[in-house]
């Protein structure tokens, strides 16, 4: 039997990509879920397909970014479930451009989902996970150790993210809640379909190289394998591990590599 039989994981942005293949990989070892987005009516199917009874699955439709949203939403998970053990932070989007581009609305408006949806959603849960003595895990990035011209709001984001997790995994330790910081590189999502007011755009093709893509069913299998193992930080695929030890511990080469090739991130405005 799964070590996750009977606990409740409450998941954020589980109506596509990664939040809802994490759902489903939980599903499968026999969790119940919880699971947010805003987008309902494929939160509802997402919620249909995994347990269409809805006897073991709570579909709740939610802004992070709203303080009220998301403790509401906890407290429909404790009427049904009765507790709380896993945390899943995943909601979040990519703004792109270089500041010339952007103002200090753009990046606050990143922010609201980003940084202050995480911390709306720990805030809401983080008593029950400590009667639990349960996991935050915190679906950040790559770019949380690397940032390229063109990508400063997402990964200062990320950056955030990465500092959260690191002090959390300090505060929480003697209350036996676990706190996993999750680096995936390029996974195979929606997300940069997403323009920068954060409306999905199906017309955008991803420019992504295949090579580099994770499949987000194959990235959700390694998330929750780390959740299980209470790990404090994975990267997923390989090339995300080499990035961050480059970064860690040769930070000129990787510096100069970026100017002398020109690496930029290239976006849609």
């Amino acid at each position: 039997m799964s070590q996750f039989y009977g606990l409740v994981a409450l998941i954020t942005g589980a109506s596509s990509g990664i939040g809802a293949e994490v759902a489903k990989e939980f599903a499968r070892k026999g969790a119940l879920l919880v699971l947010l987005a805003r987008r309902t009516e494929r939160l509802n199917a997402i919620a249909m397909e995994i347990d269409p009874s809805g006897e073991k699955v709570l579909a709740i439709p939610c802004d992070v970014s709203v303080d009220d949203e998301v403790k509401k939403a906890a407290s429909l998970a404790l009427i049904k479930f009765g507790r709380i053990d896993i945390v899943m932070k995943n909601a979040g989007w990519s703004l792109k451009g270089e500041l010339a581009e952007l103002n200090v609305h753009d990046y606050r408006k990143l922010f609201a989902t980003n940084v202050f949806g995480v911390l709306n959603t720990i805030y809401a849960t983080l008593d029950e996970l400590k009667k639990t003595q349960g996991r935050l895990a915190v679906i950040s990035s790559v770019k949380s150790y690397l940032s390229l011209s063109g990508d400063s709001p997402y990964s200062m984001s990320k950056f955030a993210l990465r500092a959260l997790c690191e002090s959390l995994s300090q505060e929480l330790k003697p209350d036996g809640v676990s706190v996993i910081h999750i680096c995936p590189g390029y996974v195979a999502t929606e997300i940069r379909q997403i323009d920068n007011q954060g409306v999905w755009r199906s017309d955008w093709q991803d420019n992504i190289p295949s090579s580099l893509l994770i499949s987000s069913s194959q990235a959700a299998k390694e998330i929750v394998q780390a959740v299980s193992q209470r790990k404090k930080e994975i990267a997923i695929p390989n090339y995300s591990k080499i990035i961050i030890f480059l970064k860690r511990h040769l930070p000129g080469l990787v510096a100069w590599v970026i100017l002398r090739f020109k690496i930029r991130v290239s976006y849609k405005m």
